[in-house]
């Protein structure tokens, strides 16, 4: 996520900076009023992919370490040989993973420039 905002804040178009010198912005407005709605994609972007990765993790932890969660619970019934509930949860899993990804993916078209 890191490397994408450096990214999207280094690829902020010099014109739009030169404007806003020019009209003599605070340099907190010409970050929240130029450099934040450029770079926005470009964040949003490295914010689904960490949701992602994140969301991974969660899961592989709580089967490791977990007393609690959907981790363990797979782990739980995986070695009660409840393929069902396995399958069950997997597909949670799935499901959840699918609309946190849907749900940055509106976000992220919300705040992509448009001509």
């Amino acid at each position: 996520m890191l490397i994408n905002t450096a990214f999207g804040v280094a690829g902020v178009r010099r014109e739009w900076l030169n404007v806003a010198r020019t009209l003599e912005v605070t340099p907190l407005r010409r970050a929240l009023l130029v450099i934040l709605p450029a770079a926005a994609p470009t964040i949003l972007t490295g914010m689904r992919i960490s949701m992602g990765i994140a969301w991974l993790v969660i899961v592989a932890a709580e089967m490791l370490v977990g007393g609690t969660g959907i981790g363990y619970f797979v782990w739980n019934e995986w070695n009660n040989l409840s393929l069902t509930n396995v399958i069950f949860a997997i597909l949670v899993i799935g499901v959840v993973g699918m609309l946190l990804d849907l749900m940055f993916a509106r976000l992220q078209r919300f705040v992509t420039y448009r001509e």
